[in-house]
């Protein structure tokens, strides 16, 4: 198997089984994941921010209109919407122990993010958001399972 294709921030990468798509060091940034589990084809958006500013052209870094454009590419691919469900993973508060008053950044990604999907009649099935430490997700698209890691906590599977 080839290794798993990386998603930068403000990346979107759709790929079919058997490949593996990954979002590594996921701090306040979501990683929303989609997958058609029949026909094996899903993709992953690194966002950066919750809502993209007025006449942005870099739409890819935002959950608002990001998400929007991971659902074309997936489509396109030959996912089929009413089968599709999505998965979640980061947006932790980064910065809790500044003595600063600054958003929570994190957490208004995952609500977005949330929000987008619900509108769009996609069907949240897992997460693993928020808190207080960073997170990578390896997204393995044979079986539409996310194994995320974190710091100190070792590996799991949503």
């Amino acid at each position: 198997m080839n290794e798993p294709k990386v998603v930068g921030i403000g990346q979107i990468v759709v790929s079919r089984a058997p490949e593996q798509i990954c979002c590594l060091g996921l701090g306040s940034c979501v990683a929303v994941f989609l997958y058609d589990p029949e026909a094996k084809i899903g993709g992953v958006l690194h966002i950066l921010l919750p809502k993209a500013p007025p006449h942005c052209q870099a739409q890819d870094k935002y959950a608002d209109t990001g998400i929007i454009k991971l659902l074309q590419l997936v489509l396109a691919r030959g996912a089929r919407k009413e089968r599709l469900v999505a998965k979640l993973v980061g947006g932790a508060q980064m910065f809790q122990n500044l003595n600063i008053s600054i958003c929570d950044i994190g957490a208004d990604n995952c609500h977005q993010a949330k929000k987008i999907l619900r509108d769009m009649g996609i069907r949240t099935i897992a997460e693993d958001i928020e808190g207080k430490r960073g997170r990578s997700a390896t997204f393995h698209l044979d079986s539409g399972k996310v194994a995320i890691t974190t710091a100190f906590s070792g590996e799991h599977t949503i």
